[in-house]
């Protein structure tokens, strides 16, 4: 049987998070490269998972805890959504709600706070997902799911009222060479056969995790698998 176990990383893990992370992301794209000063900063803030897989690094996710919002917004987007049941303007979001336009924005560059500069707000009631990576030879074992989960769970017990990501469309290259935003939405849409879940697996976890995919997101990160689109992830937890 096999035996997960996820922690709390400290410094003295800081080698075996960088190594999962190598070992989950190609090395390209500036979103996808492995930086031990990021990831340092994330442990001395709290803000990471480790997850073990038969006693090794396996995987690892990255939070903002708070984050930029607050559930006032997001339940005000939530609602939008639910009456129009159909995507959301990503632009109009970002003018309307004050969103961070990409993922950049969203987490100062990957390091939540750096040089007195913090895309944290301490009066937030919502945790943002900055990214969740598994050594893609474990695949298939579900440990994207235990990580977002216990996430999830750990945000219900601090009285969070949202959690929110800026999900990847990493299957979208397989489809298109120069998608616009409605081939990325349509691609979004598409169902994995005989499932309601989403046939790109970067969109998948988070919809069986409870998520909705509200609004799709042009230049989310530098990103060539998603052609640098990616989308809304938000997790109601009432």
């Amino acid at each position: 049987m096999n035996k997960i176990k996820i922690i709390k990383p400290t410094l003295k893990d800081l080698e075996a998070v960088v190594n999962v992370e190598k070992a989950a992301w190609p090395d390209i794209g500036d979103g996808m490269v492995a930086e031990h000063s990021k990831f340092k900063t994330r442990i001395e803030l709290g803000l990471m998972h480790l997850l073990y897989f038969n006693g090794k690094p396996a995987g690892i996710i990255s939070y903002q805890y708070p984050s930029f919002t607050n559930s006032e917004i997001l339940n005000s987007i939530y609602d939008e959504h639910t009456q129009k049941k159909d995507f959301l303007s990503w632009d109009y979001l970002v003018h309307n709600f004050k969103l961070p336009k990409n993922w950049y924005e969203a987490t100062n560059n990957g390091f939540v706070i750096n040089d007195g500069i913090s895309t944290n707000n301490y009066n937030s009631d919502c945790v943002f997902l900055i990214g969740v990576g598994v050594d893609t030879k474990l695949k298939g074992n579900g440990l994207v799911n235990y990580l977002i989960s216990h996430t999830i769970k750990e945000a219900k017990q601090e009285g969070k009222k949202f959690v929110l990501g800026y999900g990847r469309l990493p299957q979208l290259s397989e489809q298109y060479e120069n998608p616009t935003i409605i081939d990325a939405q349509n691609h979004l849409l598409k169902l994995k056969p005989n499932t309601d879940l989403p046939d790109d697996y970067g969109a998948r976890f988070h919809v069986f995790n409870g998520a909705r995919a509200v609004s799709v997101i042009p230049n989310a990160m530098d990103d060539p698998e998603s052609k640098n689109y990616g989308f809304l992830a938000l997790y109601n937890l009432k």
